[in-house]
């Protein structure tokens, strides 16, 4: 870096502005933490009520500022001079002295603690080490786990809570829990597993509690995102390259649309933010909804309740076992409940080999059961008739049972609307303390529910098992290139939400979701999917960091074929049949926009090597020239294993395997 050995410096910016940064130096500890970029320090000003730094680069010096020292934003990128000694860029193209594949500092901020963003923590920590990247993941809980967060404020433990896809299916494939104690993991036993999980790969050094993401744009000139953070009573800016949305879909209740709701005096609760101080034992509860939730928390509460009235507008298939077919002879001992039985927990602890046979089984099996969800596949006649008489044999033959057949048995295919394995579910309904409603509310009272025939129920209690919004909408404002609102683009009667595999949307550069629309969330293994989107955003930071990509944005084309391959091969299955259901944003005949067409396996498959052609690019500008080339980053011919006098002579000795897998080598470059 050229510059005089005491302040003032000269920063000569493009034209012929000068810029004069002067004294009162401040010491790097007093420049905050909270810095967009990791080069190397010079010095720090405090000038006019405000904070300048001098940072270097390996061939260029920025100045950059912060408001009221704050943090660090981009506001120029003059080249330091010494009284204007260094030549302007060239306007031809020029070599930069610097290896291929240098990395450019970067900052990512990622929004929300769960299983998505506890990845791209792991990922970080296993691959950004010493790489000049920086990552803040922001969590508006005060505690990790998103969906299945043990909190005293925002809880998903309401009554049996439990997650409806086998345990062994719903942990990271390199972190295993040999302990599962239940086919079905309940919302303590993730939260567990997901804090010692972020705990074991130093996950939480990257988590800021209690921070909640109220805005972001998009800022074209700068290629930043501008994003505006609320902690306590505090609003504040941050400003990143690059910008992770891993809230996740289930991350907003919604509370139903019943007039007079405001007027109950009882206790009013909700599946999603349940107070699991109040106590329902020998009341009278009533339950709206029977998506998952309401399943689960009937199930539970029948046993403790004096009187439960559900309340039901949908008709739902009820699993006879885990999975999808009865039991076999090949699957560990579990009880009525589904609890492995004490010597299955005691083998899978003891031999490794066991579990993960049984691991292996699951996922085996629940792929092929993709298969049942094409529309005229035998498969899917088979599940209808084992469902069928599953559900009836459980329901029985008594007036009561013969009614709850005819009020709950769809004529939508098995699979249509999300089925529930549901334990208990149909058995607690045929209680005597147990009364079913369909689709029978008018309004609220103070004391209760007014029936559409005009009878007043009282309760002590509501539940609304009414789920979440799963518009796919994001919860705070977000706008891209060109000022445009994602919330309103997705909410126009012209564009349904469309996502590239979930991941990426047009217009909005450098910004990535985990489980957005089309997403494999009822393919198979969700959490094989969101290690699948884990490594393809890493791929794409990766290419942005190391080939001088000032940003990139997935094409409309290239999300307009994808939604309609998807589209297409959506129609052969069940999912758009009639039946309410929120892959269709709680409609009956809507698009499906939820789900990807394909299993889980085949979404893994399709993201292993990047279409890096679906998208679009806008390049940094070059130190040395002002023409833009998008091989610039090929840099002086030499790698960085090279030029810091490292051997390259082990790429001679290596075995077919080792010579195939080169381009995967971790530390052969870099």
């Amino acid at each position: 870096m050229c510059r005089t050995e005491q302040p003032p410096w000269v920063v000569r910016l493009p034209g012929s502005q000068v810029l004069i940064a002067g004294a009162m130096a401040i010491e790097p500890e007093d420049f905050g933490k909270n810095r967009h970029y990791r080069p190397n320090y010079e010095m720090l000003f405090h000038i006019d009520g405000s904070y300048r730094a001098m940072l270097s680069y390996p061939t260029e010096s920025s100045l950059v500022w912060s408001r009221q020292g704050h943090s660090v934003r981009d506001v120029m990128n003059g080249k330091m001079t010494t009284n204007g000694n260094r030549p302007p860029p060239s306007k031809a193209f020029e070599i930069i002295e610097e290896p291929i594949h240098t990395r450019r500092p970067l900052r990512v901020l990622c929004l929300g603690a769960g299983y998505s963003g506890i990845l791209l923590g792991i990922i970080w920590n296993q691959q950004m080490q010493d790489r000049g990247a920086e990552l803040v993941i922001y969590e508006r809980n005060d505690d990790l786990g998103g969906t299945w967060l043990e909190n005293r404020h925002v809880v998903n433990r309401y009554p049996g809570c439990q997650c409806d896809i086998p345990a062994h299916n719903y942990a990271y494939s390199f972190e295993p829990n040999f302990e599962w104690p239940n086919y079905y993991a309940t919302s303590t036993q993730i939260y567990e597993y997901l804090k010692r999980t972020a705990g074991k790969y130093g996950v939480e050094d990257y988590i800021k509690y209690n921070h909640s993401v109220k805005s972001a744009v998009w800022d074209e000139s700068g290629g930043k995102w501008h994003v505006w953070i609320q902690a306590g009573g505090r609003l504040f800016e941050d400003v990143c390259d690059v910008f992770v949305n891993a809230g996740g879909v289930l991350n907003n209740s919604k509370w139903p649309d019943i007039e007079g709701i405001e007027r109950f005096q009882g206790k009013l609760l909700h599946s999603a933010c349940y107070d699991e101080s109040y106590n329902c034992d020998g009341k009278r509860v009533a339950v709206i909804g029977n998506g998952s939730s309401g399943i689960q928390i009937v199930s539970k509460l029948a046993k403790s309740t004096s009187h439960l009235t559900t309340f039901i507008r949908s008709h739902c298939w009820i699993s006879p076992a885990p999975g999808v077919n009865e039991p076999t002879d090949n699957d560990p001992q579990m009880d009525e409940e589904y609890n492995y039985a004490p010597a299955v927990l005691e083998q899978f602890k003891s031999d490794a080999s066991a579990c993960q046979a049984h691991c292996r089984s699951l996922m085996d099996r629940r792929l092929m059961n993709f298969r049942r969800t094409h529309t005229a596949s035998e498969v899917q006649k088979e599940a209808q008739k084992l469902f069928t008489a599953s559900m009836k044999k459980r329901l029985g033959d008594s007036p009561k049972g013969k009614a709850l057949a005819e009020m709950l048995l769809p004529s939508f295919p098995v699979g249509c609307r999300r089925q529930t394995p549901g334990p208990g579910y149909l058995e607690a309904l045929l209680q005597d303390n147990v009364d079913t409603r369909w689709d029978d509310i008018q309004r609220f009272t103070e004391n209760g529910i007014l029936t559409k025939g005009g009878e007043e129920l009282q309760f002590d209690a509501v539940i609304c098992a009414t789920g979440f919004d799963t518009t796919f909408k994001p919860r705070f404002l977000l706008k891209g290139r060109g000022g445009v609102d994602l919330a309103e683009r997705w909410e126009s009667k012209e564009c349904c939400p469309k996502a590239y595999f979930g991941i990426g949307v047009p217009d909005f550069p450098n910004y990535f979701m985990f489980i957005g629309p089309s997403s494999p969330i009822s393919n198979g293994s969700l959490v094989q999917g969101i290690q699948a989107m884990g490594v393809y955003i890493w791929k794409c930071i990766d290419k942005i960091q190391t080939e001088r990509i000032k940003s990139m944005t997935v094409s409309q084309g290239a999300v307009d074929d994808y939604f309609e391959y998807v589209q297409k091969f959506l129609d052969r299955t069940v999912w758009v049949e009639g039946c309410r259901s929120w892959y269709k944003r709680g409609t009956v005949d809507g698009p499906v926009i939820a789900i990807y067409g394909g299993t889980s396996f085949h979404y893994v498959e399709a993201l292993r090597n990047p279409r890096w052609e679906d998208y679009e690019y806008s390049l940094l500008a070059s130190p040395v020239s002002a023409k833009l080339n998008r091989f610039t980053y090929l840099g002086n011919g030499f790698t960085l294993r090279e030029e810091t006098g490292m051997t390259v002579g082990d790429t001679q000795t290596l075995g077919f395997n080792e010579f195939w897998d080169l381009f995967v080598l971790k530390n052969l470059y870099h």
